[in-house]
């Protein structure tokens, strides 16, 4: 091996007692430290004899307080989620269990278990051999999001506080909480059936729609050749096809904050575009849902949901940048909605008219605290909504 990387891992290994040092020493650890030495120095300097008691001390509580460091190990920790995903609104229940798999009883022990962003505290009392202590928690869920719950900590310290040590008794485990969403049923259906089967002006060798005869070009396929015209004229004479739509579905989710009145609204907004997408997926139609950020998975309808609960408004783009965006990549689509705030311009509303093809059909959903109106804003029909709740009687207005 190269001597500098010899020379990395012996620093590595003699910086790891200061690390753990660190770790383990608190910040009033370390002023009664620094007190012990003032107090040393004084009583070494200047003879005080009020020093050298003080001293004395401070330094019988320094030593006494690495005693509370000796591992009292032995628990056997475990903790579980009765459900790993979770609706807004109801209730994640965690149980941990603490066994004493020794044979011999083991001294009370102070735990703590990380749940987001803060941390459950609880004190296990004395088990006597193969006793079992459970516990419940009960998560708050009235956020979206994933919350990491554990790892378990053995929490050791001592009653003044210069000390205190963790060890790891669990591997964390995630919590996904999923927007509230709802089965619309024939809401959406309305709005898809105009647009399936419906003729393009695009031509085809390959679809269902006969249009017309032509001559044969090499690179067609044979099975195409009409064979009683080819007779007639002398020549190969294929059939000509036109294109048809299918209806796809392209969801597009404004995540920029400046359009929506209140947070809470940018919320609906998820559960809207989340609830149109699980409806197309579970009747089988292709859906896309995209963000300024990205574009969620929607293989299925757990994964759109897991994906979801990441998504932020954080965006720094408008929805006519997202609307521009998306239709380059999917120009197919042939029904867009575009879920945002009651915040944004008409003027932006107007534009993302512009910026989709010209064939598709294009829907609003402005999520705000008007409810249940309807205007028309350069060709694009918008539906305001105050709740989630509204959206099946809008889809239908919609259809």
């Amino acid at each position: 091996r190269p001597a500098r990387s010899r020379l990395v891992d012996a620093i590595a290994v003699l910086l790891r007692p200061v690390r753990w040092l660190l770790h383990t020493i608190t910040p009033v650890g370390w002023g009664c430290l620094a007190l012990l030495v003032a107090c040393g120095l004084t009583g070494s300097v200047m003879g005080w004899q009020e020093a050298w008691s003080a001293t004395m001390v401070v330094g019988i509580v320094v030593v006494t307080a690495w005693l509370w460091l000796i591992p009292r190990g032995g628990y056997s920790v475990s903790h579980n989620l009765l459900e790993p995903r979770v609706t807004v609104g109801d209730h994640a229940l965690i149980r941990l269990t603490v066994t004493n798999p020794r044979s011999r009883p083991l001294l009370p022990s102070r735990m703590e278990m990380p749940v987001g962003p803060g941390r459950a505290v609880f004190v296990v009392p004395t088990l006597t051999p193969r006793a079992v202590h459970e516990r419940g928690f009960v998560l708050p869920t009235q956020r979206r999001g994933v919350v990491t719950v554990g790892p378990v900590l053995a929490v050791q310290r001592d009653p003044v506080g210069l000390l205190q040590r963790e060890r790891s008794l669990t591997t964390p485990q995630d919590i996904h909480i999923h927007p509230r969403t709802l089965r619309l049923g024939t809401a959406l259906h309305g709005v898809l059936r105009d647009i399936e089967g419906a003729v393009t002006q695009d031509l085809s060798s390959s679809d269902v729609s006969f249009h017309a005869l032509r001559d044969y070009v090499p690179g067609d396929d044979r099975r195409n050749i009409h064979w009683r015209t080819t007779a007639h004229t002398g020549r190969l004479m294929v059939r000509q096809f036109e294109e048809t739509h299918r209806s796809s579905l392209l969801i597009l989710l404004d995540c920029l904050i400046d359009d929506y009145e209140v947070e809470e609204d940018f919320e609906t907004a998820v559960s809207v575009a989340c609830s149109l997408s699980l409806d197309a997926i579970s009747d089988g139609r292709e859906v896309t849902l995209a963000t300024q950020d990205e574009e969620l998975p929607t293989a299925t309808g757990l994964r759109l949901l897991d994906a979801s609960c990441l998504v932020t408004s954080t965006a720094i783009q408008g929805c006519d940048d997202l609307a521009r965006q998306a239709s380059s990549r999917h120009p197919e689509a042939s029904v867009i909605i575009l879920v945002t705030g009651q915040r944004c311009e008409e003027q932006t509303l107007a534009r993302v008219r512009t910026l989709t093809p010209l064939d598709a059909v294009v829907l609003a959903l402005r999520c705000g605290s008007n409810a249940m109106g309807r205007r028309s804003v350069g060709g694009v029909t918008a539906y305001d909504l105050d709740r989630i709740e509204s959206l099946p009687r809008i889809m239908r207005r919609a259809s």
